[in-house]
């Protein structure tokens, strides 16, 4: 594909890599075969404990605990000269980063250090997090300083991209210049993800009903994703209709899965290429409860396989869920509201199917091709 683009910008994608189930991952693979397909020298990098393709994988000379933002989980850090070596070396003319953690860090500090653009992408609610760490005593003296770097290290960044209208007005109450700032919604490979896939025997597979309604969580099996709510609804209402299957991983998903596996809540573990895409395409309803996404990536998976969702008020995923109509809104932090939200959800099958064909219509507006060549328009006016 002839993209005149690719002649003139040598991108270098630095991201923070936790784990391996991971929405910033995800992004990263889908940027890049899209960049691949277009002729564009595009290399996405990181510090991390093994391969990982298709990052340039810098091996850590320092492991840093991520603490409650992560639980289990840790950053890496790199040798800063080998990392600014290899940029020289591939001729890296701009350099975005997608976390603004460690390997963030190192992306503005190589940026400068070589006079080249440096592009950030917000799509971390660390204020959110931020409210989860310690005691109320210590919380003040580690917010307050943690949240105040951040905004110094993003006032650095040649142009920051955000994930949500939410954080856009959030920046800029923050003081950012409104010129620095674009907005960059999620985007979803809907070749991919496609209701083609649908086959219900793969939840024979996994021991659950087919002819039941089949609603599904994927992601992250972690506190911060709100997921007890949809794992006590399951519990504590046990819906003679229904059965949730619970896909991922995660330190907290024994936890989780010793309290909550039952016959009617199966949890699936980390599952990936055509299962996933059956899972997704097969299942009656997603429901991600979590108030601290600002991408949001698996709803839009879930949404071009053709399956309705059901999503907080709060965070990225609202912005392109329309309540009634491709799927559910419920109130962040209520859990009342997800209950009386669920019952909706659960009463008619055929209710959830119309979810399910107009969530698939809807991610014509947020394709991942638009993504990318909206995105590239954007940096390369850094070039000139």
């Amino acid at each position: 594909m002839d993209d005149p683009l690719a002649k003139r910008l040598r991108v270098a994608w630095v991201a923070d890599i936790f784990d391996e189930v991971s929405g910033v991952i995800t992004d990263t693979e889908e940027m890049y075969a899209l960049a691949q397909e277009r002729g564009y020298f595009w290399q996405p990098v990181t510090a991390y404990k093994k391969p990982l393709p298709p990052f340039h994988v810098f091996e850590p000379i320092l492991p840093i605990p991520t603490g409650n933002f992560y639980k289990g989980t840790n950053m890496y850090v790199p040798d800063f000269l080998r990392v600014v070596q290899f940029f020289r070396a591939n001729k890296i003319n701009l350099i975005v980063s997608n976390t603004p953690g460690v390997m963030g860090m190192l992306a503005m500090a190589a940026a400068k250090y070589l006079s080249l653009p440096w592009v950030d992408i917000y799509h971390t609610d660390v204020d959110y997090y931020l409210n989860d760490l310690g005691s109320r005593l210590i919380k003040p003296f580690i917010k307050n300083p943690a949240l105040f770097f951040v905004r110094q290290y993003q006032k650095q960044a040649d142009l920051i991209f955000v994930r949500t209208r939410e954080f856009y007005e959030l920046m800029l109450r923050k003081g950012h210049q409104e010129s620095k700032l674009r907005y960059y919604p999620a985007g979803v490979n809907a070749r991919y993800w496609n209701p083609i896939h649908a086959n219900r025997s793969i939840f024979t597979d996994f021991g659950l009903d087919p002819e039941k309604i089949i609603v599904i969580f994927v992601g992250r099996i972690t506190k911060v994703k709100d997921i007890e709510f949809l794992l006590r609804y399951f519990a504590e209402k046990k819906p003679a209709n229904a059965v949730c299957a619970v896909v991922g991983g995660g330190p907290e998903k024994e936890l989780y899965e010793k309290k909550y596996a039952d016959k009617n809540i199966r949890f699936l573990g980390v599952q990936r290429g055509p299962t996933l895409q059956k899972i997704y395409a097969s299942a009656d309803l997603y429901v991600l409860p979590s108030a601290s996404e600002t991408l949001g990536k698996t709803v839009l998976e879930a949404m071009a396989s053709g399956t309705g969702v059901v999503v907080s008020d709060k965070g990225g995923p609202k912005d392109y869920v329309r309540h009634g109509e491709n799927g559910l809104i419920f109130r962040a932090h209520d859990y009342a509201s997800f209950a009386q939200t669920m019952d909706l959800a659960l009463g008619e099958k055929g209710f959830l199917a119309e979810l399910g064909r107009k969530a698939r219509e809807s991610v014509a507006e947020h394709t991942d091709e638009k993504l990318f060549t909206s995105f590239t328009r954007h940096i390369a006016e850094l070039l000139t």
